[in-house]
């Protein structure tokens, strides 16, 4: 495991470029986020995905593609009745 540079908290500024250990944790936020920060990824990816928000970095894009990806994923999962939706 990669330390981060300094720089700007996460819960409130997203990931930073050329900080090692956010490029690390983008590339698998469902590994290594942790509870809040997954959960400000979640709200800010769908923002995304209705154009409302848009990524603050690019190691917060590439995190965001990761997120984009699964409920993408989930929706078909549900659509194919695997999982239940949820309320």
């Amino acid at each position: 495991m990669t330390a981060h540079t300094f720089h700007p908290d996460s819960h409130e500024h997203g990931l930073a470029d050329d900080c090692p250990r956010c490029t690390e944790i983008a590339a698998d936020p469902f590994l290594y986020m942790d509870d809040r920060n997954l959960a400000l990824l979640h709200d800010r990816t769908m923002a995304w995905m209705r154009d409302d928000e848009f990524p603050r970095s690019i190691a917060e894009k590439a995190a965001m593609r990761v997120m984009e990806q699964t409920l993408i994923r989930v929706r078909h999962l549900r659509r194919l009745g695997f999982l239940e939706a949820t309320a």
